[in-house]
């Protein structure tokens, strides 16, 4: 239902836990973990941050976003599938392995 490279609309809980909002993720878990009822997610933003990488209309592989999005590798969560309330777009092979790439880049020892 809710795949690996998928862009996906859930609610996300502000940081002192009093409430959520809906925001986009990117799917970045594989086959394997996707068999369970969890998704883990890269967080998106709209705001340009510092280590983000931007989303170009050429990543999209199927739908897009009327607004642009910056994927932050290192904001990453698991969440229930449950939860998504639905799948937005989803990105290209090319854009997911480098978005992989910047993940791996933040977990490296060093």
């Amino acid at each position: 239902m809710y795949d690996q490279k998928d862009v996906v609309l859930m609610p996300f809980p502000y940081s002192n836990l009093t409430g959520s909002k809906l925001r986009p993720a990117l799917i970045v878990s594989n086959g394997r973990v996707n068999r369970s009822d969890d998704r883990i997610c890269c967080l998106i933003t709209s705001n340009n941050p510092e280590d983000g990488l931007r989303v170009e209309h050429a990543h999209f592989k199927e739908g897009k976003l009327p607004f642009q999005i910056w994927v932050k590798p290192h904001r990453l969560f698991s969440i229930d599938k449950r939860i998504i309330r639905k799948k937005i777009c989803t990105v290209t092979n090319e854009f997911h392995e480098k978005v992989v790439l910047a993940v791996d880049s933040f977990l490296a020892t060093g």
